[in-house]
């Protein structure tokens, strides 16, 4: 049974609480309180849209494909200007945003060099492309055992929906392919220093059963998920999926075009 859309935006929600970290560090960094138009691309049910707020005084807008996700987004985040926008033809002015970001997004797009050469079209010279999250479920690794085997099960789901699963790999060609400067990309650090919540597990469970179940049988789906419970109890449970992050300066003078 498909998740609704305040499954999804749960979800969204405890994946920005993973790397909020990285947005207050790219904020401070960057001491962009003189940007005037920030851009989440791809902003989803607007899980980031009201932390975006709260980090910079710039006006900021969210954009999405699917309909559903942004009437969410809209409760999510009652000042920001929301769109109806495919990235591949974004309906927006060249140099139109100071930054123009992206969570978990780029896995989905199908042509991602295409997608970064539009947010680098509607990007100011001297504004930033970011993309704060893209898993990496090639270099998943599980613990006990008997998970080993969910990486190829959920690379297999996500190549059936259309997603790369190994687009965090891929981030820093990407960047340096587009035309970007001052390009940083790295990954997320693991820490195992405590069991994550029962609702961020719930919420992991979710998505599972969702992506494998034309994989696996629902007693199959319900005995690992039995098994998942117990070694997060006794603390022997290990789940990384590395994930990268990427950003970019716009040249102050761009390269002409041929």
């Amino acid at each position: 049974m498909s998740l609704s859309i305040q499954e999804w935006h749960n979800r969204f929600l405890i994946q920005a609480q993973w790397t909020r970290a990285l947005r207050l560090y790219f904020f401070d960094l960057l001491q962009i309180s003189g940007q005037e138009k920030i851009l989440d691309i791809g902003c989803g049910t607007g899980a980031l849209l009201p932390d975006l707020e709260s980090l910079s005084p710039a006006e900021v807008y969210g954009a999405d494909i699917l309909e559903d996700h942004l009437r969410q987004a809209q409760q999510a985040c009652r000042t920001c200007s929301l769109l109806g926008a495919d990235v591949h033809h974004l309906p927006f002015s060249s140099q139109s945003y100071d930054i123009v970001l992206s969570h978990y997004f780029l896995m989905w797009v199908g042509d991602p060099a295409n997608a970064l050469k539009e947010m680098h079209r509607i990007t100011k010279p001297g504004g930033y492309i970011v993309t704060f999250a893209e898993p990496d479920y090639g270099g998943r690794i599980d613990f006990p055992p008997e998970f080993f085997k969910l990486r190829d099960y959920q690379i297999s789901s996500l190549l059936k929906a259309g997603a790369d699963p190994r687009m965090g790999r891929k981030l820093q060609n990407l960047f340096h392919g587009s035309g970007l400067e001052q390009i940083r990309c790295g990954v997320y650090e693991g820490s195992w220093d405590s069991k994550p919540s029962q609702e961020e597990i719930e919420s992991e469970w979710l998505v599972l059963e969702e992506d494998l179940a034309e994989i696996l049988k629902s007693a199959e789906l319900r005995e690992l998920k039995k098994h998942d419970q117990t070694a997060w109890e006794n603390g022997s449970r290990l789940i990384y999926v590395p994930t990268f992050y990427a950003w970019g300066r716009v040249p102050q003078k761009r390269a002409s075009s041929s």
